[in-house]
């Protein structure tokens, strides 16, 4: 009655419903997975800490795609069945081999500044705008599951999966000073869920010679099996859920080269969420059955029920250094908080005396614990165009594991994994393009199927067996805007005191133009004393950049003349001691 469970249970662990840092978006992120929170140099900062956002380019477009993506997954002994012996012979046990080729989950976000240059903050505007869409996962998976069972029959599964969450988001950054900026975020996520599966089971029965051999009607059997149980079952599951999360965030620069970086995720909000079921059960009794003799049950329904995907609260602290202008290093500790037992579609009833006939065919709870992971990233500038990034991540499960117990919610797979990233990408005249790839392994703990004839009596058809996973990623993301040294260039200073050079010539021009203009000889004077005020302004700060440049150029020649002499100094303690060595 409940062999399909194996299905479900086990392909569920190609979602992300428990994992917290398989989503990286764009490129830059990606290639230092996910330290970004301290960081946060990009568009995608809207996600991993929306106070990064003023400090970007005013204007930046941004986009990535995942081309190829391979998951496999692996449990030991998923599978139990009686032998050909039957009850009290040996059981078969099989491992189970999934492998899922999931579609391409993408990423796309614009931001923008808003408000006046404010001179304080490098003539930048204090105020940056970003929206985004993306997809956290986007898997599809099905196809045929046949093994041999008791007496040599041919048990079948046939399954089709698809499970995808897309989030729309807005937020918005302030920067009131030139080293600290908070931000806000805003996320609509929507988790669409669509199961197809039939099941064909046999179950005892003995071997009838009698008949020849090998089996008229079924050739592929030594003998014909009579007094044999017959389960089949058809379900039609989809779901449809929508929660809004919102991120707060804080970014701190000290003293030039550190950032640290703060964002809290409050419990999502459930906006609402449906599910729909159809579900045919057949259940045939052998005439012989001690307990239901000739007993056939014929089950169906199609019904609509609320459904829930809640999201936990989350905190992540990240910092940066930048070692030198051409190299960076980043990590961040996540924090994820737990959500209490409850189901996928907590308004589904369960047959009575029937273990998850009602249809729910999947790892139903949403019940997840705390957990924490890390990340660890790196950014090179290589060349004046090339640049690539390298990093390190845990991407450990909130799902409780457990050997499941009948009557109560079914956990997902508990599967902890760990990984790497890698990409490279150019930039040049402000559009970039980058390729990535990211590896991930991991091991836990995943739901078995126990199909002997005793455990379906006994209603404990559910195991619990060693699991591992593989996930292969290759991606590419492109961007308008982004810089990509690590640090602001000096080139880049220039640019924007061009534009508010320019800003500043034209207010000058339009005033000496009213000056001409003007007839009233007191009016005539305040707005030259107003001209004059703004040239010395101009000129005042031309002389200060200048200054500062040939303080700048000063120390480092001094420090060239310091690192010269001891040089210098190296070089003869080794000339003298080769000397006295001779």
């Amino acid at each position: 009655m409940v062999a399909a469970l194996l299905v479900f249970t086990v392909s569920d662990a190609f979602a992300d419903a428990t994992h917290y840092q398989t989503l990286q978006l764009g490129e830059r992120s990606r290639g230092m997975a996910a330290a970004y929170t301290g960081f946060a140099a990009d568009a995608a900062a809207i996600w991993f800490n929306p106070a990064g956002l003023p400090f970007n380019d005013p204007r930046l477009l941004q986009g990535s795609l995942s081309l190829v993506q391979r998951r496999t997954l692996d449990i030991e002994g998923a599978l139990v069945s009686d032998g050909p012996d039957g009850p009290g012979g040996e059981d078969e046990v099989e491992d189970f081999n999934l492998t899922s080729r999931p579609t391409l989950p993408g990423f796309a976000a614009a931001s923008f500044a808003v408000g006046k240059r404010k001179p304080e903050l490098n003539y930048r505007k204090p105020v940056q705008i970003a929206i985004s869409a993306f997809q956290t996962y986007n898997d599809e998976i099905g196809g045929d599951i046949n093994f041999q069972g008791q007496l040599g029959r041919t048990n079948s599964f046939q399954f089709f999966r698809s499970d995808r969450n897309t989030i729309f988001g807005a937020a918005v950054g302030f920067r009131p000073l030139l080293n600290l900026s908070v931000g806000l975020g805003v996320f609509a996520n929507n988790r669409q869920l669509e199961h197809i599966e039939t099941a064909s089971i046999g179950i005892g029965g003995t071997q009838d010679p009698s008949q020849g051999s090998p089996c008229p009607s079924s050739p592929n059997l030594p003998f014909c099996i009579i007094n044999a149980r017959q389960i089949a079952r058809d379900t039609v599951f989809t779901m449809s859920s929508w929660d809004l999360s919102f991120r707060i965030g804080l970014m701190k620069i000290f003293a030039k080269r550190w950032r640290f970086g703060l964002m809290f995720q409050p419990p999502g909000i459930r906006v609402g969420g449906k599910s729909n079921l159809r579900f045919e059960l057949t259940d045939v009794r052998p005439i012989t059955d001690p307990d239901n003799p000739g007993l056939a049950d014929a089950v169906f329904g199609e019904r609509q029920f609320s459904a829930r995907s809640p999201i936990p609260w989350e905190l992540r602290l990240g910092v940066s250094y930048v070692i030198t202008d051409k190299v960076v290093v980043a990590a961040d500790l996540q924090l994820v908080g737990p959500v209490g037992e409850g189901s996928i579609a907590p308004d589904i009833a369960q047959l009575e005396n029937r273990a998850n006939t009602s249809g729910i065919l999947f790892a139903d709870s949403t019940k997840r614990v705390f957990t924490w992971n890390v990340s660890i990233g790196s950014e090179i500038q290589i060349t004046k165009f090339l640049f690539g990034r390298l990093g390190f991540l845990t991407d450990r499960s909130g799902s409780p594991g457990g050997v499941p117990i009948a009557g109560e919610p079914l956990q997902p797979i508990k599967i902890d994994r760990y990984g790497f990233s890698a990409s490279l990408g150019g930039m040049k005249d402000g559009k970039g393009l980058s390729v990535g790839v990211s590896m991930l392994f991991g091991t836990g703990t995943a739901n078995g199927l126990n199909l002997t004839g005793q455990a379906i009596d006994d209603d404990d058809s559910y195991t619990r067996g060693p699991a591992k996973e593989r996930i292969f990623i290759i991606s590419i993301g492109g961007d308008i805007g982004q810089t990509a040294d690590v640090v602001r260039t000096r080139m880049q200073q220039r640019k924007e005191e061009q534009a508010v050079a320019a800003e500043r010539k034209a207010e000058r021009d339009a005033l000496e133009q009213s000056i001409e203009d003007e007839q009233n000889p007191e009016l005539k004077a305040l707005k030259q004393e107003a001209l004059d005020a703004r040239t010395q302004r101009d000129e005042s700060e031309k002389r200060i950049r200048d200054t500062d440049e040939r303080i700048k150029a000063f120390e480092q020649r001094e420090k060239r003349n310091l690192d010269e002499s001891d040089q210098d100094a190296i070089q003869g303690k080794t000339q003298t001691g080769i000397e006295t060595f001779r």
